[in-house]
């Protein structure tokens, strides 16, 4: 009973640990999520060992059990994911959940030093890997409308400058209307890039309408 209490209490610290960097990291699977996820693994696994035990059962009973965990988990961890306009978000999060399941297994086996260096080396990822992360500029996903007068010129001018920038457009469409045409398109960049972008932009031609999302 002693060693039961241990696992989970093991289980909660170091799944606490996790969920605290990703709780000052403002991700939606914090503190008591990850909490939750280790120490619910980590019961699952002393469950399977304790209802085998005396029973002639094999590893791979066990083995089974902690597969079922990691495929649930999968479920769970899909649902964090997110895409939006070609972006996808919450990639990180999943993975997390994951390795925090796999965490709260290892700790349910009673492999205690395994768990501690697994964790701190998931910590160790999430935010050191952070920091590199931040050295390079982040992308994000413009969509341009523009209404300009007729210019035939129009497109051979947007492939010249993405070309120099190395923007790629993608969804390019282009509507002629009576005295004018209509262009729509996004792309993914830097946003000091986008402003160069913009800026270059307004010189094409009479600019009757311009307008940009993100």
């Amino acid at each position: 009973m002693g060693e039961i209490v241990l696992k989970l209490i093991l289980a909660i610290v170091l799944g606490g640990l996790i969920g605290l960097e990703r709780e000052f990291s403002h991700k939606p699977a914090g503190l008591r999520t990850n909490i939750m996820i280790c120490v619910g693994s980590a019961m699952m696994m002393i469950l399977s060992e304790v209802m085998l035990a005396g029973r002639g059962a094999n590893t791979g009973d066990s083995l089974r059990i902690a597969a079922g965990v990691i495929t649930g988990m999968g479920f769970i961890g899909a649902g964090t994911i997110i895409q939006s306009r070609g972006i996808v978000h919450g990639l990180t999060t999943a993975s997390t959940l994951w390795a925090v399941t796999g965490l709260g297994l290892v700790i349910g086996a009673g492999y205690y030093l395994i768990s501690l260096i697994f964790s701190g080396l998931v910590i160790l990822t999430l935010v050191l890997f952070r920091k590199i992360e931040e050295l390079f500029p982040k992308k994000s996903q413009f969509f341009y409308q523009l209404r300009v007068k007729d210019s035939p010129t129009i497109l051979t001018d947007l492939k010249q400058l993405t070309s120099e920038l190395g923007i790629k457009l993608e969804d390019l469409s282009l509507r002629k209307e009576k005295e004018s045409c209509q262009v729509s398109f996004h792309f993914q960049s830097p946003s000091k890039k986008e402003q160069k972008f913009g800026e270059r932009i307004k010189g094409f031609g009479e600019i009757l309408e311009f307008k940009v999302d993100l």
